[in-house]
C-alpha cells in the first residue's frame, strides 16, 4: 500500500491569508474609530429620552445654559420706624416718605431701588434737613442680635439726596467676612441739623 502525502491546497491557502487580513484591517478599523469620539458617536443614533435631573428632568438633546458668575439675589427691603429713628437719635423728618421696591445682592454689591409715598412729592422739610437715603444691610438674627448683626451702611457719597427724582437707588459693597446679607432697612437720614427756611 503506498501513501501519498497531501500537499495543502495553495487557493485554499491564500483565501484563509485574505480572510486574516481582511479581518484584522476591520478590527484596526474598528479600534481607531472608538478613539475618535466625534467618528464613535457620528454612528449613534441621538438620545430624545428626558433625563432626571435635580429640578425636573430635561431632553437629553438640550443644550446646557451658562451660569452667570455672579448671580443676583432678592433681599427683603423695609422702611425704618419712627420710633427706631428716634431711638438711633435720628430726630429728622419721617422714613415713611420712602417707598422701596427692591433690594438685590450681586456678588458683594447691594443696590436698593424705590419710589416715594403721597404720589411722589416730598416735602420741602426734608430739603431743610438735607436728608439722604440710607442703606443699611443686617445679618440674619443670631445669638447677642436679635435684629441681625449690621453688616453696613451706605456712605453719604453712595445714598441719593432725599427728593431727587424717582426712581431712587442706593448702593453699597459689603465685605465677605461681614457676614451674609440677610435683610435691607431705608430710612431718611439728615446731613445736618434743621434749618429755617431762608
Amino acid at each position: 500500500m503506498t501513501i501519498s502525502p497531501r500537499l495543502p491546497n495553495i487557493a485554499s491557502m491564500r483565501s484563509i491569508k485574505f480572510a486574516a487580513v481582511a479581518a484584522a484591517t476591520a478590527i484596526g478599523a474598528l479600534l481607531i474609530a472608538g478613539c475618535n469620539p466625534a467618528i464613535r458617536f457620528a454612528s449613534l443614533p441621538t438620545a430624545t429620552a428626558p433625563v432626571p435631573t435635580t429640578t425636573g428632568t430635561v431632553p437629553a438633546t438640550a443644550t446646557p445654559r451658562a451660569v452667570p458668575a455672579a448671580s443676583a439675589s432678592q433681599l427683603p427691603i423695609s422702611v425704618e420706624s419712627d420710633s427706631q429713628m428716634q431711638a438711633e437719635g435720628n430726630n429728622g423728618p419721617s422714613s415713611s416718605i420712602l417707598f422701596p421696591t427692591s433690594c438685590q445682592l450681586t456678588g458683594t454689591t447691594i443696590t436698593a431701588e424705590g419710589m416715594y409715598t403721597n404720589g411722589g412729592f416730598v416735602p420741602n422739610v426734608y430739603n431743610r434737613y438735607g436728608d439722604i437715603i440710607v442703606l443699611y444691610v443686617f445679618a440674619a438674627p443670631s445669638p447677642g442680635y436679635a435684629e441681625g448683626m449690621q453688616l453696613g451702611v451706605s456712605d453719604v457719597s453712595e445714598s441719593a439726596v432725599l427728593g431727587s427724582p424717582a426712581p431712587w437707588h442706593v448702593t453699597l459693597s459689603i465685605s465677605q467676612p461681614a457676614g451674609v446679607p440677610a435683610r435691607c432697612v431705608v430710612a431718611a437720614q439728615p446731613t445736618h441739623d434743621g434749618q429755617f427756611a431762608p
